[in-house]
């Protein structure tokens, strides 16, 4: 039995069938396929529920960046519709999936075989419309795309499940594993998402990523698990060659190449093969020899199963000598802690040259490992402590510097992904994550030998472990960040209608009536229809004309000679503000009280003044009327308006567009810094007192201009604007943490400065 071990294990989730299954079929189906099916199912449902899990951010980051209210307001539509159908899609595509296994049991009269791929004609894809036919080639090539990506062994499941089975040919195609089936399946279940068809290619490319592309352990675990139930255990594994433009597939035999097992294992190990040429180079320049212990390229040498010998007696030594609360980092000189073992051995003093070749890239990568300002101390030391098991691994196993998927690889990324997010506690011993780490490396550096089959079930429990606390912090983060944007939307909407209100002011003179319907009822109006509607519609356009009309209708000046045309307005008017007023429950006394004064003004306006009155001073805020005709013409030009009014106080609030003026003379490097933040980045921040505070960016707010950061359990602890985050760049007071994966940013950073070496 394979290492695999199901990610539902992990997230504790198991699909359910829509719908009663037949027991006639599932009695009929191969016991092998049972297996198959039953583990696939715990499979696909872990992954399917971390695409969902990650499809709210997609869709948040894609309508936080949409250049117009029409695109933002797609995507966060779809993003509630694939909320709300996510239950209905699980269910859907489990019942299907279990049906796609029925072609194993039904008669050959009922199905004909499949040979190959069904592609459409020309006149059947000129009737598809656009989205369909935009559709139906995205599902075709993430498909493609992943079946070339695990040709190998999805050719071995093909030959095994074919033979269990005189009723139909399985495929590509056809087959309810392959990445064609489920990706028709996952289509068909997404049939109910009426959804932009932006938006559906952006939930495609997801269940890509997080479902297609992670399939690799399903079919070595499928494979494994038929062999060891008698099917076809003869097959051997296929060689993928890439082109040199790294398109087409390549598929010979082994015995066929000759080259058998080698060849597949150069394959295997083509990222340790890069980096044994790049350090055989840093030798030749550096001229390299140990003290310790000697390198052989022939004769008698340590042979690995010896070597992992001596590592696990030298890892359980320095379990016991030393502290395991130790808070430093500490890297281990392998071969002087080999070196005492070796001289009492009275076997071979050698290490081969492959083997020296494991030592050395593993004490780079955790050389990194140990330096990196991602990790806090506390976490560094213990991820440090696994040194030795992962030099263990490297040299049983040299796929563990290329397989992505290495469980023992994949457990470091998941220890620091973890540790990232960690803020050091007062009292460190008590905290539960701190101690879940510990548990995790205690149990590797008591328990594992030789035996790399420790590592999943590790990650799986671990996987659970922070997989609870997740979703928890997941919930409280999105309640934050919905909080934030509503509040933003809020604040920028009672601004705008401050705005609007007093801008149509400027230069009025209104009377106490209007000012008081403006402040206690009508702004309150244009606030609702900006929140509920926006700005874009038919009854916001009507309210802000109720603005201009009612001040008009009081402009003694104005309506002057139009009474006629006032008298008609004024029903109309009334009308409108009463249902506005209406709408907000304003109350009915105030309206009354309101409306008599109001119609005072209006009776005013209506009978008009005579001529001493149209000579005077309209009121004592209205615009001076006293400059000559040469000072008025200049006033024109200048582009000077009376003071206006302030009839509406609103706070000061800058959209990230309008803080432009705020960020002068800074350096463009630390604007380029907050600029490249994306949600989710985690960053660090130093208090004046030096204290450390790690939190994630969880929502960039355009309306407010406000950066709102949670910490690991997804609480709001700090917000920020991009002047004052420019600021904090400067001054040093926040740095940006690497999220990458640990190992894969350590393997870079090898390579890199073996690369700058040989240059």
């Amino acid at each position: 039995m394979g290492a695999f071990a199901p990610k539902s294990l992990i997230m504790g989730i198991e699909l359910k069938s829509a719908r009663p299954m037949n027991v006639t079929s599932i009695d009929l189906l191969p016991e092998p396929l049972k297996k198959v099916r039953s583990q696939a199912n715990k499979q696909l449902a872990s992954l399917l529920a971390g695409m969902f899990d990650n499809t709210d951010d997609a869709l948040f980051e894609l309508a936080d960046k949409a250049e117009d209210s029409a695109e933002r307001t797609m995507y966060f539509d779809s993003m509630r519709a694939v909320r709300i159908k996510r239950e209905a899609i699980d269910k859907s595509f489990t019942a299907a999936f279990h049906e796609s296994f029925k072609l194993f049991y039904k008669s050959s009269s009922a199905q004909q075989p499949v040979k190959g791929v069904v592609t459409q004609s020309s006149d059947s894809l000129s009737l598809m419309g656009d989205d369909d036919l935009e559709e139906s080639v995205a599902i075709s090539g993430m498909a493609s795309k992943v079946n070339n990506l695990f040709a190998g062994s999805l050719q071995q499941l093909i030959q095994r499940m074919d033979s269990l089975t005189n009723n139909l040919k399985v495929n590509e195609i056809n087959n309810p594993l392959g990445p064609h089936k489920l990706s028709e399946i996952f289509q068909k279940a997404c049939q109910p998402l009426e959804l932009n068809i932006r938006a559906k290619l952006v939930v495609f490319k997801l269940f890509e990523k997080f479902v297609l592309s992670e399939l690799e352990e399903l079919y070595s675990w499928s494979n494994q698990s038929l062999v060891e139930s008698g099917v076809l255990p003869q097959i051997k594994p296929l060689r993928v060659k890439k082109t040199k433009a790294g398109a087409a597939l390549e598929k010979t035999s082994l015995d066929e190449a000759g080259g058998g097992e080698e060849s597949e294992e150069d394959q295997k190990n083509e990222v340790f093969s890069l980096l044994r040429d790049l350090l055989a180079n840093r030798s030749r320049q550096a001229n390299v020899q140990s003290d310790f212990l000697p390198v052989a390229d022939s004769g008698p040498v340590l042979s690995p199963a010896v070597l992992v010998d001596m590592l696990s007696a030298v890892q359980h030594q320095r379990d016991v000598t030393n502290s395991q609360r130790t808070q430093q980092a500490e890297n281990i000189d392998v071969r002087e802690a080999l070196h005492h073992l070796v001289d009492g051995s009275g076997g071979p003093q050698a290490v081969g040259r492959v083997d020296d070749d494991s030592i050395n890239l593993v004490s780079m990568l955790f050389e990194y490992i140990l330096d990196d300002h991602s990790l806090p101390m506390p976490m560094k030391a213990l991820l440090g402590r696994l040194q030795i098991p992962m030099l263990k691994v490297a040299l049983l196993d040299k796929a563990f510097f290329s397989r992505g998927a290495h469980p023992a690889r994949k457990l470091l990324n998941e220890l620091a992904k973890a540790a990232l997010s960690w803020n050091e506690p007062a009292d460190v011993e008590r905290d539960a994550l701190f101690n879940k780490v510990r548990e995790i490396v205690d149990s590797v550096l008591n328990e594992f030998d030789n035996d790399v089959g420790i590592f999943a079930p590790l990650l799986d429990d671990f996987g659970q472990f922070v997989g609870a606390g997740r979703r928890k912090a997941d919930l409280i983060e999105r309640r934050t960040r919905d909080a934030e944007e509503g509040l933003g939307k809020t604040q920028r909407a009672r601004i705008d209608v401050g705005n609007l209100i007093n801008e149509r002011a400027a230069g009025k003179s209104l009377p106490n009536a209007v000012v008081a319907l403006f402040r206690e009822g009508w702004a309150n109006y244009l606030f609702l229809l900006y929140v509920k509607q926006g700005t874009e519609c038919e009854a916001w356009d009507s309210a802000v004309q109720v603005v201009d009309d009612l001040i008009w209708s009081v402009d003694r000046d104005a309506s002057f000679g139009r009474r006629s045309e006032l008298l008609k307005m004024i029903p109309f008017l009334l009308q409108r503000l009463r249902e506005g007023l209406s709408a907000i429950s304003f109350s009915k006394n105030r309206m009354r009280e309101l409306f008599s004064e109001l119609e005072g003004e209006h009776m005013a306006c209506l009978r008009g003044r005579d001529s001493e009155e149209n000579n005077n001073v309209t009121s004592e805020h209205s615009a001076d009327e006293s400059f000559s005709d040469a000072a008025d013409t200049e006033l024109q030009s200048a582009s000077v308006e009376p003071a206006a009014p302030v009839i509406l106080k609103t706070p000061e609030l800058k959209a990230l567009d309008a803080q432009e003026a705020d960020i002068a003379d800074v350096d463009d490097n630390d604007v380029e810094i907050v600029d490249s933040m994306a949600v989710g980045a985690w960053v660090e921040f130093v208090k004046n007192t030096g204290e450390k505070s790690r939190c994630k960016l969880a929502a960039i707010i355009r309306a407010s201009g406000k950066y709102i950061f949670v910490n690991r359990v997804g609480i709001k602890v700090a917000e920020h604007t991009r002047s004052s985050l420019i600021e904090a760049v400067k001054n040093g007071a926040i740095s940006m943490l690497d999220n990458a994966l640990l190992f894969d940013r350590a393997l870079e950073s090898v390579i890199g400065c073996l690369r700058e070496m040989k240059d």
